[in-house]
């Protein structure tokens, strides 16, 4: 059986609410929905994008639902309330931790990376639909991935990578320095990453979740 332990931080590029956000979702039996995004938008500019979509996060993840049938609820909320020339970029997944299977789907957002407790950091769930809003009604589809105890899920918004890569496609720079955190220390790895970028023109989102065992309950005297 599984059970998980998630870090997050955000941090608005200006001292008024920000564009990112991210929320999760404990179901039963080793089960979680997570899901995270980004309005276009610096700061407050992309914090009003999110005014109609924040309500429907919080009755939307849940376990079970699914990644891309929450997408494309998601869009849906997104098209209706959202200006046409303005979008939202988002990844979600959900874990089943007692089967080992975790789905991704991707609506033009960052991709998720996976520290493997057996060695080893690889990127998942890439773009597999538009970000939210762009278009109507469209396909998004799920990434299946196969998952264990220790394993270790990060994922971020743009204003990260952007801060601190070269390689904005294969993350060379981020997959090395999470390769190399001990453990339980990824989020203060990439902020000595981010405290030596100069760059703060945008928000930043930093959320790892890590499939642990859970607690063994005391057992009864005999």
């Amino acid at each position: 059986m599984g059970d998980f332990r998630i870090v997050a931080e955000c941090h608005a590029a200006d001292a008024r609410r920000g564009g990112d956000f991210y929320y999760a979702s404990l179901g039963q039996q080793g089960r979680l929905a997570v899901v995270i995004g980004d309005a276009c938008g610096r700061g407050s500019e992309g914090a009003r994008l999110l005014t109609h979509l924040l309500p429907a996060i919080h009755g939307l993840v849940r376990p079970g639902s699914g990644p891309a049938r929450l997408l494309s609820e998601l869009n849906r909320r997104v098209a209706i309330g959202v200006p046409i020339d303005r979008f939202v970029t988002a990844a979600a997944l959900e874990i089943d931790a007692n089967a080992g299977v975790m789905l991704v789907a991707n609506a033009g957002h960052v991709p998720p990376l996976v520290r493997r407790v057996r060695g080893g950091v690889s990127l998942i769930g890439r773009a597999s639909g538009p970000p939210l809003g762009l278009l109507r009604d469209p396909h998004y589809s799920e990434e299946r991935v196969r998952v264990e105890v220790g394993d270790l899920i990060v994922f971020m918004t743009d204003g990260v990578v952007e801060a601190v890569e070269s390689d904005l496609v294969n993350m060379r720079n981020l997959r090395s320095t999470i390769a190399r955190a001990p453990g339980g220390r990824v989020h203060s790895s990439v902020g000595r990453l981010l405290a030596d970028s100069a760059s703060e023109a945008d928000d930043r989102t930093l959320v790892s979740l890590e499939i642990s065992r859970p607690p063994q309950q005391p057992t009864e005297p005999s």
